[in-house]
Order: structure tokens, then sequence, then C-alpha cells
């Protein structure tokens, strides 16, 4: 109703706007109202990402299980993952708000990391990059 009062005042209607100091309850609001995928919806996503190529299914598997954004996914490196602590393998990455973070990788995720960096070496030796 405030916004309906407000464009009545602006437009002329009304000489005031008689909602401007009334008191509105709070309304919580699910703070998300994105629908995660389920466990088959995962297992067929990841598969399908796997049959494109090497890089789309490192991309599903690190959105996927390791739960990234999209802009996290997209900027991580074979270097962001090289390290390890306490015996496991760590991605190190700039999360939102650029804020650094450090995320261990489980087993699944790492396998299509190393394929990727496989297939990286044999496509270019010199690891200079793809162009």
């Amino acid at each position: 109703m405030g916004g309906f009062f407000r464009f009545a005042q602006i437009g002329g209607l009304i000489p005031s706007d008689p909602a401007v100091y009334a008191r509105l309850p709070k309304v919580h609001r699910d703070e998300s109202r994105t629908r995660g995928l389920d466990r088959l919806e995962l297992i067929r996503f990841l598969q399908v990402a796997q049959t494109i190529t090497v890089h789309h299914g490192a991309l599903a598997f690190l959105l996927g299980i390791n739960a990234l954004r999209a802009t996290e996914a997209a900027a991580v490196r074979i270097e962001d993952y090289g390290e390890t602590l306490r015996g496991h393998r760590v991605l190190h990455l700039i999360g939102k708000g650029n804020k650094p973070a450090t995320m261990p990788i489980t087993v699944p995720v790492l396998r299509v990391l190393e394929a990727c960096r496989r297939w990286l070496a044999r496509a270019d030796p010199n690891g200079r990059g793809i162009s």
C-alpha cells in the first residue's frame, strides 16, 4: 500500500502520503529460492559433462561435488590444487567477496582434475597452455 500512496502523492492526487509513518510487519523470506539437484540429477549432470570434454567434466565436478560458485570454478588453475595439507589435497581459490579460501578436494574431483592436467600435458608438452 505504501507504494500506492507514494505514487498518488507524486501524481498530485493526494496532498500527503498517509502511509509514510505506518509501521509495517517484518516479512521473513527464505534467503535462497533456488533448488539444488537431487542425487540422480547430479549423477546424470556429471556423466553428461564428462562425455563432452575433460574440461567440462572437471568444471561439473567442481560445481556439483565441491559446490563452488560458477566464477570460482571457472577460475581454478592447475597450480591451485597442488598442495597437500594434513594428508589431503586442497584447492586454493578466491571466494565470495574476493576472500581467499582453501577447501579439501574429494577423490572423485581430484581424479577429474588430474585427467584434465594429463590432457593439457599431452596437448601442449611445453606447458605454455592451449591457444
